[in-house]
């Protein structure tokens, strides 16, 4: 008992714009309906379709040419860590660089990237020169270089992660502002 729709723009799980899609009657007249993202198909929304390709066409052409100039920066960019290590030589350090603090890394450099997007082979976690890649989507792949470093100083403290503040409770202030 599907019903068929076709989406006004991208629908995550679901289809990209001008995509005919069968979707239960609920999930379209809770969800797709009322936020704009489809319209029910019949004989003058097939006619729509044509337009929504075409605005679909455009819009992906524009995203791979900035996803393409994103590659050639990335491309061209080295980033350096340094992690403690136990004795001057030794390639193994304590800790491992990870998907989240390349992002963060990127970041800082101006890119926005997610760290679900980085993909590299194994774990990096001893020193020398590594490679990771970014998908930059549109089967666009950059690679990045990554120079890893000891630092044998027992004093030497990683820098910390960026924790994303958690929710609390509200305050007292704000329960009393909130009452009046």
């Amino acid at each position: 008992m599907n019903i068929e729709v076709i989406l006004k723009g991208p629908v995550k799980g679901l289809g990209a714009e001008a995509d005919m899609v069968k979707v239960r009657p609920g999930y379209a007249r809770n969800f797709l309906f009322p936020n704009g993202l489809a319209t029910p198909l019949n004989a003058g929304s097939k006619r729509q379709v044509e337009s929504l390709k075409k605005k679909r066409g455009e819009r992906e052409a524009a995203e791979a040419a900035v996803a393409q100039e994103k590659c050639g920066k990335l491309a061209r960019l080295n980033l350096a860590f340094e992690l403690k290590q136990a004795q001057e030589g030794a390639e193994k350090l304590f800790g491992a660089i990870t998907a989240a603090e390349i992002a963060a890394a990127l970041v800082e450099k101006g890119f926005e990237v997610d760290r679900r997007d980085i993909t590299h082979a194994k774990a990096i976690n001893q020193v020398g020169e590594h490679e990771v890649v970014v998908d930059l989507g549109y089967s666009i792949k950059a690679t990045i270089k990554i120079k890893v470093t000891g630092n044998t100083d027992e004093n030497f403290e990683r820098p910390s992660k960026a924790k994303r503040p958690r929710k609390s409770a509200p305050s007292a202030e704000a329960k009393e502002e909130k009452s009046e």
